[in-house]
């Protein structure tokens, strides 16, 4: 199970010695929480689904969807937006994940549109609110990587002082 960014143990050492001490500490009923409202004593969760968050050890909900990263933007893919297009770019329905102190979900709201265009040199991608945006975010992407490629082969016929 992946870590939760808003662990206050950063790391699973410290974690594991915080986890062992409590469940040392017979005299208090250390519980873990539950995003359901429950509560389980901490000796009956295993180390690795529990994290120390705000004070208390909160039993954190297993997350199976796979997560896809977006400009830096965590997103689980849904179905293929169906396009045929010239630019042979993809568009996928998306939802953002978000974090709290009970692990991962996926964000209420309305659905994301992602774009991916699969290169020799790798997959770009990106995302926006309509497949226009998804594209043009793309289109730009593409243009910053290929620019000099692109200005070659549509300028070779310009006169070097017009051309950067």
């Amino acid at each position: 199970m992946t870590r939760n960014k808003l662990a206050a143990h950063k790391t699973i050492a410290e974690k594991q010695r915080a986890y062992d001490a409590d469940i040392l500490n017979s005299q208090k009923k250390i519980m873990a929480y539950s995003s359901n409202g429950t509560t389980v004593p901490l000796v009956d969760v295993d180390v690795s689904h529990v994290e120390f968050i705000g004070g208390l050890w909160r039993v954190q909900d297993k997350f199976l969807c796979k997560i896809q990263m977006v400009r830096d933007v965590p997103f689980v893919l849904g179905e293929r937006v169906p396009r045929n297009e010239r630019n042979l770019f993809e568009f996928y329905r998306a939802r953002c994940v978000c974090e709290n102190c009970y692990g991962k979900f996926l964000a209420p709201g309305p659905e994301k549109i992602v774009a991916k265009y699969t290169t020799d040199n790798g997959t770009y991608w990106s995302y926006g609110d309509t497949v226009e945006q998804a594209r043009a975010f793309l289109g730009i992407k593409l243009y910053d990587e290929y620019m000099d490629l692109i200005h070659s082969v549509v300028c070779k016929n310009q006169p070097k002082e017009n051309q950067k």
